[in-house]
């Protein structure tokens, strides 16, 4: 919501805000009370909502999530309120289910909120693209923390896709040449990546994949309800079901994977000695788990610290700007569920 939008909606002149903000006593007591109400009702607060008709800028991140908050994401959001916080800067949270009628609504609650820029945390979604456009093209900073192909857009982003191929480098360093992939039911960016890393690894390594080793969510409505652990625990018995079946697994996430274990465990299959199974993100339960699991660290506090530095940088600087693509590696975590390394 811009100035002229918020005092629009709130039937006063900008001059009449600007009294009520200063405490003058040119303005009605029923006035100020009105005026008062309706930022409360906002969630305006008046020292704040001064500074920012004075200033133009509200030092505020508005942050576009998915609706569902897993792990990751939630380690990220914690990151990055950490790194905004240290720049003076406050954490709005919109959260979207992912569609893109979804993203417009919460897009438009953030701006209301008059955010000084928005960082998208969610998955990717290409037919979203509009969308996001819309706000690059209000003049609003936005930066995307997944690459998005066919959107011009500053992004900050973990290279999934190149630690997905490591990961399978890392299980054919170890002897392993039939392997399979579990992957959600997303058309996401983030789901795509995934399996082009995954294939990637198999060329590099100069194996020959087996598409049926490539095991997918059935349809998104039909997964809406289930956990990724539930998910991974189904994908796991359809896996270990296959004749010949792969012998190490690379799952779509941590999440994912500590199902699979558990499908392991309940269908008498033994982590390593039968099949291998990695994840990713290195969220705190990968270590604790029944076999602990090799994954990919995501560095979500770097992640954070650039994208917070780059939004606030775009914030304070006027004039065109050059979007740019920061590529963050990650590394892998090795611990029992690959084979490698023994309690």
């Amino acid at each position: 919501m811009t100035q002229h939008e918020l005092v629009r909606r709130l039937g006063v002149s900008r001059g009449t805000l600007h009294r009520v903000l200063t405490d003058s006593p040119l303005v009605k007591e029923a006035t100020r009370e009105k005026v008062l109400s309706e930022l409360k009702k906002l969630n305006y607060t008046p020292n704040a909502l001064a500074r920012a008709l004075k200033t133009r800028k509200t030092q505020t991140i508005g942050i576009l999530g998915p609706s569902e908050i897993k792990a990751a994401n939630i380690n990220k959001l914690n990151e990055i309120y950490v790194a905004a916080r240290a720049k003076g800067y406050r954490i709005e949270l919109g959260y979207s289910d992912g569609s893109p009628e979804a993203d417009e609504a919460c897009i438009r609650e953030l701006k209301a909120r008059m955010v000084d820029g928005i960082i998208a945390l969610g998955r990717g979604m290409v037919d979203n693209i509009p969308q996001y456009q819309s706000i690059i093209e209000s003049g609003t900073p936005f930066i995307s923390l997944y690459p998005i192909p066919g959107l011009n857009a500053d992004c900050v982003y973990v290279d999934t896709q190149k630690a997905f191929m490591e990961l399978v480098l890392h299980l054919t360093h170890n002897g392993h040449r039939e392997m399979g992939i579990l992957l959600d039911s997303s058309v996401s960016q983030y789901t795509k990546n995934r399996e082009l890393g995954f294939r990637a690894g198999i060329e590099q390594a100069g194996l020959t994949l087996c598409e049926s080793f490539i095991v997918r969510a059935r349809s998104t409505e039909e997964n809406a309800e289930r956990s990724d652990y539930q998910l991974g625990y189904e994908l796991a018995e359809r896996a270990f079901k296959m004749n010949p079946r792969p012998t190490a697994l690379v799952c779509f996430s941590d999440e994912l994977a500590i199902g699979v274990l558990r499908a392991a465990e309940q269908n008498g299959v033994s982590v390593p000695s039968q099949i291998a199974i990695v994840g990713y993100d290195d969220f705190e339960g990968a270590k604790f788990a029944r076999v602990p699991l090799t994954t990919m660290h995501q560095p979500n506090e770097v992640l954070a610290q650039e994208a917070v530095d780059l939004m606030i940088r775009r914030i304070e600087q006027s004039g065109p700007k050059t979007s740019v693509s920061i590529a963050i590696p990650a590394s892998i975590v090795v611990r029992e569920s690959c084979g490698c390394i023994t309690k």
